[in-house]
């Protein structure tokens, strides 16, 4: 019986040390750490970081916060950062889903996932529970990404922005230093061009991110009722995003948003109720 327990001690011991050694010399290819919940709508972060087939390295911090920031550089560094991480707190030992012994309302939640060049992977997650030193290892994983987040980049600025509802089209872009705003109604012949600032722009790029106006996608109906809209994005580097779909009951939250913006931002359009 002792024999047996001393055999199931080495062979535990064993186990624990191959589990870091299969992590030890492979290469980290894909990161993401996300935390968030609580109160406050953009808590948290949402970090990833990926390396792409070209061997750079494409960094996407906190999506579809307003404090989105994405970018592709050549220098590959972090992994190596990541991977020392990884094996001071054991990371690869994370599994499962973690949660506390008492159930805890509006606290944070966590998801970690990590891919290897040799196919290997860690994913975990939790609610106010995790392993062992988990809030040490993530505090460093921050403070590691957060020196990544503060490189200086070219935002992906606003190209273009059209709404469009019933017969009604709103079209903004830059011009010059400030916001060329062109309304456009078929049904009363309205055209009318307004400057606004500059921050207009900004505030609009923001709510395309937070918001979830950047989509892609056709919907219709044969409903007679229905209030058509469509939404035409581009972006500086390129990247578009056009949606089409309507409104039944004139509450959609794509619709809403718009005109909450232009409100917002005093622009008076009647859009055929």
């Amino acid at each position: 019986m002792k024999i047996m327990v001393v055999l199931a001690s080495i062979l535990s011991f064993f186990g624990c040390q191959s589990s870091g050694d299969k992590y030890e010399n492979d290469t980290i290819t894909y990161f993401s750490y996300y935390m968030g919940g609580g109160m406050r709508r953009f808590d948290g972060y949402r970090y990833l970081v990926e390396k792409t087939k070209d061997g750079r390295t494409h960094f996407l911090f906190n999506k579809d916060y307003p404090d989105e920031k994405e970018f592709i550089i050549d220098d590959a560094s972090v992994f190596d950062s990541l991977q020392q991480i990884v094996m001071k707190h054991k990371m690869y030992k994370y599994s499962g889903n973690y949660q506390p012994s008492m159930r805890i309302f509006d606290g944070q939640s966590w998801d970690f996932y990590v891919k290897y060049a040799s196919g290997a992977s860690i994913s975990a997650g939790g609610y106010m529970a995790g392993p062992n030193g988990y809030g040490e290892a993530f505090a460093d994983v921050i403070a590691c990404l957060d020196q990544w987040k503060k490189m200086e980049v070219e935002v992906n600025r606003l190209a273009s922005f059209d709404f469009t509802y019933i017969s009604t089209k709103v079209h903004i872009e830059p011009q010059g230093d400030h916001a060329l705003v062109t309304i456009d109604d078929e049904t009363t012949g309205r055209h009318e061009v307004i400057e606004k600032p500059a921050e207009l722009l900004e505030d609009l790029r923001v709510t395309t991110i937070t918001e979830d106006l950047r989509e892609n996608g056709t919907l219709r109906s044969e409903d007679p009722n229905c209030k058509p809209f469509s939404f035409d994005i581009v972006f500086s580097d390129g990247s578009r995003y056009v949606y089409d779909s309507y409104d039944l009951s004139y509450t959609c939250h794509k619709t809403e948003v718009m005109f909450w913006f232009l409100e917002r931002w005093e622009i008076s359009v009647d859009f055929n109720k």
